[in-house]
């Protein structure tokens, strides 16, 4: 093959292979809405959060993502062989009442394993934190940290905020949040999730915007059992008990190439190996 044209067709190459229908990052497929032209991503997934009755406490949080932009198979090569999870602590509770709480400062650690999704429900709380934060050497995924600035009657310090109310005799509850996203983490994730898609209150972007639900009724049984829940089910729990059980939604943005710069590199290319050329005349 001629020298000079090898380098332009490769570049076509890198063109052609631009996602159509799907992008994989990190080792997950984010699916047709993570590329052109979606450029989004909603992840859903499960939660498990500690009990907090006060100002100036800390909850604990832990869930495993169930499915990204609807697929439960989001491994890169389709199986379900691989999961993410992920741990958090949302700190300093300000503002608390009967029906509100705020916290100032929260870190998520989303993890990557390489193997069949662990069951939260076969061990206790502190068992599945462990677990979690061990996979992959206790190296992240990528690392997600509150964003303030969340409107209406939230304090501008506050990154996440909840609201409690009875369902009948359980207390249910709702959350909201800002995130940006930073590491620790795959430096292919931070690059791709880093979408600044999302408005704060007043004008600034953050990357991810979380919503929770969750309710007391349903705990984890291992929980029960070993003492971690004592209380939940009459009101009578102290701070740091696993209470809560529910779900998360996260959803932010997407940074993928764009065929227009891909084209632009196959004209560099281009231009490199015409340049090359005339040095060896």
């Amino acid at each position: 093959m001629n020298r000079t044209l090898a380098p332009l067709l490769a570049a076509i190459g890198i063109a052609a292979s631009a996602p159509a229908s799907a992008i994989i990052v990190g080792g997950v497929d984010f699916g047709t809405l993570g590329a052109n032209p979606g450029k989004t991503h909603l992840e859903t997934a499960t939660l498990a959060q500690t009990f907090v009755n006060g100002n100036g406490q800390n909850a604990s949080v832990y869930g495993y993502i169930t499915t990204i932009n609807g697929d439960n198979t989001y491994c890169a090569d389709g199986s379900g062989n691989c999961g993410l999870f992920y741990t958090a602590t949302f700190n300093n509770s300000q503002n608390f009442s009967s029906s509100y709480v705020e916290f100032t400062n929260a870190t998520v650690s989303v993890f990557f394993t390489n193997t069949s999704p662990l069951n939260l429900l076969n061990h206790d709380s502190p068992t599945n934190m462990a677990a979690i934060q061990s996979f992959n050497n206790g190296n992240p995924w990528v690392t997600l940290t509150g964003h303030g600035n969340l409107g209406g009657a939230a304090d501008p310090a506050a990154v996440l905020n909840g609201v409690g109310f009875f369902t009948g005799s359980t207390l249910s509850g709702g959350g909201f949040g800002l995130f940006d996203v930073a590491g620790p983490g795959d430096a292919s994730v931070i690059s791709f999730l880093n979408g600044n898609g999302i408005s704060d209150a007043i004008g600034g972007k953050a990357d991810i915007a979380l919503t929770s639900s969750f309710n007391n009724f349903v705990q984890n049984p291992f929980d029960i059992v070993g003492g971690f829940a004592t209380g939940c089910s009459n009101g009578t729990a102290s701070e740091g008990s696993w209470c809560y059980q529910g779900t998360a939604n996260l959803r932010g943005s997407t940074v993928v190439p764009e065929p227009g710069m891909l084209g632009l590199i196959a004209i560099g290319l281009l231009a490199v190996s015409a340049t090359g050329r005339r040095r060896k005349v």
